[in-house]
């Protein structure tokens, strides 16, 4: 059962990654990151290393999303002018 867990959480890691590069939204392609640290935390939970599993979620998937996001939306990329 936990093999099937990890899998599952493997492809969608994978599937999510992909989505990461492919994407030209840079909001749905940080919203694809999140999706990659929170099936990471998944494949840690299935390994039994829950506090690596906390971290990632706390560190990762929290704190330094919330400033990419912040960044993102800070620099208006349509506004900008190029040389």
């Amino acid at each position: 059962m936990v093999a099937v867990a990890f899998y599952s959480l493997a492809a969608l890691l994978l599937g999510a990654a992909l989505m990461v590069v492919v994407s030209r939204n840079l909001v749905h392609s940080a919203v694809f990151l999140v999706l990659v640290f929170l099936a990471l935390a998944g494949l840690f939970l299935t390994l039994d290393a829950e506090f690596i599993a906390a971290v990632q979620v706390l560190v990762y998937a929290g704190a330094i999303m919330v400033l990419f996001l912040y960044a993102v939306m800070l620099v208006s990329f349509r506004t900008m002018e190029f040389i």
